[in-house]
């Protein structure tokens, strides 16, 4: 959460230029994959293989779906109990982590291109997270990055999101880079 909080109030939104790279996404799979390992050793807990095709960040669902995980999430708590296996100590760490990432990006003003830096950030974040979760847990991981695209759009001075194929373009270029597949 920390991280987060340094990368948000760390980088002037207004005044940033198209997106063309991750503005965070490289430090936090190497966290979560730091802390896997770690609790690999701890728990003893195997890794189960993740299916490979799964869509990125709700580019493909309709306004009522959005609204309804809008709904969801917002009645999610941070800290709630969590299962004590690998799959849960990760998915209660991403959950307060997304959480805080929410309530940095609503201290913030954003340029249009600030909301597209946050909106890629957030699909490559959605793709890290579905390869790393249980299905049931990335929905809400995603959920919770969907919400921080929405509060960035409800801080933007002219918001406009970037085109869901360049989006899906992104993401696949950086997905190699960082062995997300």
């Amino acid at each position: 959460a920390h991280f987060f909080r340094d990368s948000i109030q760390g980088c002037d939104w207004s005044s940033s230029g198209e997106p063309s790279d991750t503005h965070f996404l490289a430090r936090v799979v190497k966290d979560m994959r730091r802390w896997d390992t770690q609790l690999a050793r701890i728990l003893g807990d195997p890794r189960k293989d993740r299916d490979a095709e799964r869509r990125p960040l709700n580019l493909w669902k309709n306004s009522m779906e959005l609204e309804m995980e809008r709904l969801l999430v917002k009645k999610l708590q941070a800290f709630v109990r969590t299962p004590f296996n690998r799959n849960g100590v990760e998915v209660g760490i991403l959950r307060i982590a997304f959480k805080a990432l929410t309530e940095y990006v609503r201290e913030a003003t954003f340029s249009k291109f600030g909301l597209q830096q946050i909106q890629v950030d957030c699909a490559l974040l959605s793709t890290f997270v579905q390869g790393f979760t249980e299905d049931d847990d990335a929905t809400i991981l995603c959920s919770l990055l969907n919400e921080v695209v929405v509060s960035a759009s409800q801080r933007c001075d002219n918001p406009a999101f970037m085109d869901a194929a360049l989006v899906e373009a992104l993401c696949e270029e950086k997905k190699k880079e960082f062995d997300l597949e």
